[in-house]
Order: structure tokens, then C-alpha cells, then sequence
């Protein structure tokens, strides 16, 4: 299974921020080996004051 880098992750941030600011960056490796340890990055669709939480945040797939 992927290991992540902390045990968790957390940030704070300014209001109106422009679109792209980097928000938080996640690393997590796999001990296996070729495509099995690929890692792929994604949110958990929360909502936050009624609307899903992607219309807020994006993540990078590949890189976290």
C-alpha cells in the first residue's frame, strides 16, 4: 500500500486567492515496482457550505 510522507496533512490559507495558488502538496511512495507503484492522487468529494468541494480545490493527479 501507498506510504505517505505524514502522518496527515493540513493548511490554512488566505482569502481570494487566485486560481492555481498551490494550496498543500501531498507526497506518498509504493514499494512496488513498474506500474504497481504508481501513485494516483484524487479528494474525497466533501461539500463545504452546500456546494462539492471541487468547485473550490483541484489536486494533481500524478503528483499530488
Amino acid at each position: 500500500a501507498p506510504v505517505f510522507s505524514q502522518e496527515s496533512y493540513s493548511a490554512r490559507l488566505g482569502e481570494n486567492n487566485l486560481a492555481g495558488a498551490l494550496v498543500l502538496r501531498v507526497r506518498a511512495t509504493d514499494a512496488d515496482w513498474g506500474q504497481n507503484a504508481r501513485v494516483r492522487y484524487r479528494l474525497w468529494e466533501g461539500r463545504v457550505r452546500g456546494a462539492p468541494l471541487s468547485s473550490y480545490v483541484s489536486v494533481q493527479a500524478d503528483t499530488g
